[in-house]
């Protein structure tokens, strides 16, 4: 395929959101600060022989950069293939990723496997439950998950309480698929409630990068379990909460 070929082939999709370079100074005209946000993450520059999931993947750049680095890559996106660049990108790079049209909240380790990295970015705040999201995203976690995502500052004193707030309509930024505007002390309780253990935080301006390990804490996981029905209270002697 010529570079004219290619060129078409890119102008062929409305909307780009991934700034991907698809062939040696042919890059895709995306708008989102994909390399910046990389950068933070800091991901293991040799991924051979493991497993990577990359949710709410859009045009595919993080799934391509894992697929690159040696791993064998999930991407998952609520919309079609058809509906973003992901498809053309992937055929202009010869990529073998697998990509997947799920919600998140369908998402169960006995459909997908678990996976050695999961890159959980730009989705919390677009999410009606996102507590419930990180319980979904840690079960297919058996190593290292990334989270990206909008962060807000509700003042020095208010900032060392884990808040959040919530946006109504399209009260943020005009769009309706903004739920959430947590702080930075609120992403990293709900990680520690949902057994990751935050390793590092990486902010810049509004957003935010949290690299975390998944971690064992079973009274987090029972509880979690009871709240979302999966699982009977037990009587506990001497709790009067629990019996």
């Amino acid at each position: 395929m010529t570079d004219d070929e290619v060129r078409a082939r890119i102008a062929a999709i409305p909307h780009w959101y991934h700034p991907i370079e698809v062939r040696p100074g042919i890059i895709t005209p995306g708008a989102n600060a994909a390399r910046t946000v990389l950068e933070l993450l800091d991901l293991p520059a040799d991924c051979r022989g493991m497993r990577a999931l990359d949710l709410g993947t859009r045009d595919g750049f993080f799934a391509f950069e894992l697929e690159r680095r040696g791993a064998e890559v999930v991407a998952v996106d609520y919309m079609a293939m058809t509906d973003s660049g992901f498809g053309v990108a992937a055929e202009l790079l010869g990529s073998g990723v697998t990509y997947l049209q799920r919600n998140l909240y369908e998402l169960t380790a006995a459909d997908l496997g678990t996976f050695d990295i999961v890159l959980f970015l730009g989705l919390l705040y677009h999410l009606p439950d996102p507590l419930g999201a990180l319980r979904v995203v840690r079960n297919l976690t058996r190593q290292r998950m990334y989270v990206e995502t909008l962060v807000l500052d509700f003042g020095r004193e208010l900032d060392e309480l884990p808040l959040m707030r919530f946006f109504a309509g399209s009260s943020w930024a005009g769009d309706p698929t903004n739920y959430w505007g947590p702080n930075v002390r609120c992403v990293e309780e709900m990680l520690g409630e949902t057994e990751f253990a935050t390793r590092r935080v990486a902010r810049i301006g509004d957003r935010c990068v949290f690299a975390c390990e998944a971690m064992s804490s079973p009274a987090a996981a029972y509880y979690m379990q009871i709240a979302t029905g999966r699982r009977a209270p037990e009587s506990i002697p001497g709790n009067p909460q629990h019996q």
